[in-house]
């Protein structure tokens, strides 16, 4: 081989990898965790939850919606196998319900642009997160971010077990 086909090999490669760069740093990456969290409501201070929905990419990501998913039902094991048959996916969450954090009462402020590098915080005191506890099966829910194109993010399980936590004080 001559140098000139290295050099051809050279800028193909170099080429092929500014252009995976280029497309995946064009869509916004949006990151949902979730935290205990306190917060001055009405002049008293209440605990509960923080959600933040985090931008950690250069472009404005578009939040439309924040909803949480607990789970509302046991999942046997041929239940996951009818959902793997059925929708031919993995069923990660198989089980949860959804629901807007504007049915239970929290202002979650959406829709909401977020700017690169910045991030956006909603508190669900514990109130609120006692609501839906009673629907729930289990002491843990997930929160989902959805964007303006309907894609949306999950954050990690998240589990309540701080002991009294979900007492709801006078």
């Amino acid at each position: 081989m001559k140098l000139t086909d290295f050099l051809a090999i050279y800028g193909a490669v170099l080429s092929t990898l500014v252009f995976a760069w280029t497309a995946f740093r064009a869509k916004p990456i949006i990151k949902v965790k979730v935290t205990y969290a306190s917060d001055t409501v009405e002049g008293s201070l209440q605990v509960g939850v923080g959600i933040a929905v985090q931008n950690p990419s250069s472009h404005t990501a578009h939040i439309a919606n924040l909803s949480i998913l607990y789970p509302f039902k046991s999942v046997s094991i041929a239940d996951r196998l009818k959902h793997i048959w059925r929708f031919k996916t993995l069923p990660s969450r198989i089980g949860y319900c959804a629901t807007s954090l504007t049915l239970i009462g929290v202002d979650d402020r959406c829709p909401v642009s977020i700017e690169p590098g910045q991030s956006h915080l909603v508190f669900i005191s514990n109130q609120r997160l006692a609501e839906v506890a009673s629907r729930s099966t289990d002491r843990e829910f997930i929160a989902s971010v959805q964007d303006a194109l309907w894609r949306n993010k999950y954050s990690k399980p998240f589990r309540y077990d701080l002991p009294g936590f979900l007492e709801v004080r006078p």
